[in-house]
């Protein structure tokens, strides 16, 4: 009985090997990437607050797991045409009233 469940155990975690990698596959392309490039104004210190189509572009990365958007964001920056301001970043969960986007900042800036 024993060495049933060590064999069961053992070919779990070699089924988890043999997966793994199709797992980790991700089409970048459809990571919403550039829908933060109405924020350009705001997190360059251009204007004193976000758009409403900033704000909906700061939500949309939210329907993707940061993990994801992270991979692709490191994998192609130049998706966006500029480099965001790490102060005026950190502010966008807050003004935009998305608190989950805060997660996603540490890999935009």
């Amino acid at each position: 009985m024993a060495m049933m469940k060590v064999s069961f155990v053992l070919s779990l975690i070699l089924l988890s090997f043999v997966t793994g990698g199709k797992c980790s596959e991700v089409d970048c392309a459809k990571v919403p990437i550039e829908n933060l490039e109405p924020c350009k104004a705001f997190v360059l210190g251009e204007s004193n607050g976000p758009s409403v189509e900033c704000c909906k572009g700061v939500k949309s990365w939210t329907t993707v797991s940061e993990e994801i958007v992270c991979e692709c964001y490191r994998k192609a920056p130049q998706r966006l045409s500029y480099k965001p301001d790490q102060i005026r970043a950190t502010t966008l969960p807050f003004v935009c009233r998305v608190p989950e986007f805060y997660n996603y900042i540490a890999c935009l800036v």
